[in-house]
This record gives C-alpha cells, structure tokens and sequence, in this order.
C-alpha cells in the first residue's frame, strides 16, 4: 500500500495537470484511478469518512466538464485535490 500512495497521488496530479492543459477528459480518469490508494485510505480515517471518496469524483466531473469545453469548472473541480495533497504532505512532513 505504501509504495502506491503517493506515487500514484502526484502522478495524479501530474497528469491532472497534462489533462487540463491538453483538455483530453481521458487523462482526468486515469487521474481519479490513480488517486483512488490516497481517498481509500482518507475514507478509511474516521475524520473523513465518506469524504475521501470525493476525490476521484471531482476529476470524474472535472473530466465530464472538459468534454462539454467548459475548461474553468474543471479547473475549479481540480484545485480541492490539490489542496488535499498539499495538505496530506504538510502533516506528513511535520510529524
């Protein structure tokens, strides 16, 4: 489990970005599989539950929202994992 957390979370955010800028909804979709290890586990936690298994949703939506070429929305619906992250690597790294 280790070993795929969070690689496969910044290669999530890599390719959100690659999707974002390429506007391909295909990438944003690998990006919610890749990120599945990290809102398991954050559903796993009592602080949040069924929270964690947002994350993959807001790329699936993002995704949806790209193929409509509605690119800000999207974007809008990227930014939440990026605050997870950064946040996730803060506690982490203050510990």
């Amino acid at each position: 489990m280790q070993l795929l957390f969070w690689p496969c979370t910044i290669a999530s955010l890599i390719l959100s970005i690659i999707a974002l800028s390429t506007r391909k909804s295909k990438l944003l979709v690998v990006s919610s599989i890749l990120i599945l290890p990290m809102s398991l586990y954050l559903a796993a936690t009592p602080l949040f539950l069924i929270w964690g298994l947002i994350f993959p949703l807001l790329y699936l939506g993002a995704s949806k929202f790209i193929a409509k070429k509605m690119i800000w929305i999207a974007i809008l619906l990227v930014i939440p994992n990026f605050l997870l992250v950064g946040w996730m690597g803060f506690v982490v790294f203050e510990q």
